[in-house]
């Protein structure tokens, strides 16, 4: 490694899924890339962290001469907070500048955004004062991977560049990099584009799994919007879930309660 910024890549997919190794080598055109991600699939996985039993990690394949990757038997975040606190330290005294986070096959915008795995790990990014981004792909295929992964890499080099903390949540419609119409910075929509389906089989036991809703009405100027025009959407986000518009109703609400 070099004196490039250190840059931690991780998902919520697993250390050999595709779309992670397709946007580590788009930001290996910056920086140098340490992937630290789950050692299995951990989609769906939001913010949880491991507690109750051990947490390892190991030299995992890399698929990057030059890029070290590790694996941790856990969920997202436990992999971006290992890595910070543990597998960086293999690396002397290299400060992590960015995580980045996917790509993941499948939206991450609007209220999918609660559920993501790929989106919570790079939240733990921001919430330790590191810009970051979550890249996605609005489509369950890998036909688009790269193409996603390219432009979420040219805009994490934008993002690193600026000096800004922020949190990038980045979704590309599915088609090619030349196809892409704009890139739009856009509010998270209020609606779920997937919904879940069980399938039951004989047995009776229950499998999951998302498919497109196709009866939403969508409002402009949102994630959805954006990559329903063939947009890619950049949605800035961050921790804060307070309803501010309704902290003087709730004042009224309890006010009196233990008179």
């Amino acid at each position: 490694m070099t004196d490039r910024p250190l840059v931690i890549a991780t998902n919520d997919d697993g250390v050999d899924a595709p779309g992670l190794w397709h946007l580590a080598e788009a930001v290996y055109e910056f920086a140098d890339v340490l992937v630290v991600a789950p050692a299995f699939n951990q989609s769906g996985m939001s913010a949880a962290f491991t507690l109750r039993q051990d947490l390892e990690s190991e030299r995992a394949h890399s698929h990057i001469d030059g890029v070290d990757a590790w694996q941790v038997n856990g969920t997202p975040t436990d992999a971006v907070v290992h890595g910070l606190r543990h597998v960086v330290k293999q690396y002397g005294t290299r400060r992590v500048s960015m995580i980045v986070s996917g790509v993941n096959p499948g939206p991450n915008v609007g209220r999918e955004i609660l559920h993501s795995g790929t989106v919570m790990a790079a939240m733990q990014g921001y919430l330790r004062g590191l810009p970051s981004v979550a890249a996605s792909l609005a489509s369950f295929e890998d036909t688009h991977l790269k193409d996603t992964a390219i432009v979420a890499g040219l805009i994490a080099r934008r993002l690193l560049d600026s000096g800004n903390l922020q949190l990038l949540n980045v979704n590309a419609p599915d088609r090619t990099f030349d196809e892409f119409t704009d890139i739009r910075a856009a509010a998270m929509a209020n609606l779920a584009v997937s919904r879940v389906v069980d399938l039951v089989d004989e047995q009776g036991s229950t499998r999951r799994r998302l498919e497109f809703r196709s009866d939403i009405e969508v409002a402009p100027d949102t994630d959805v919007a954006a990559i329903m025009d063939g947009a890619v959407a950049v949605t800035p986000l961050h921790n804060d879930l307070t309803m501010i518009s309704a902290l003087a109703e709730t004042a009224e609400l309890i006010d009196g309660v233990v008179d």
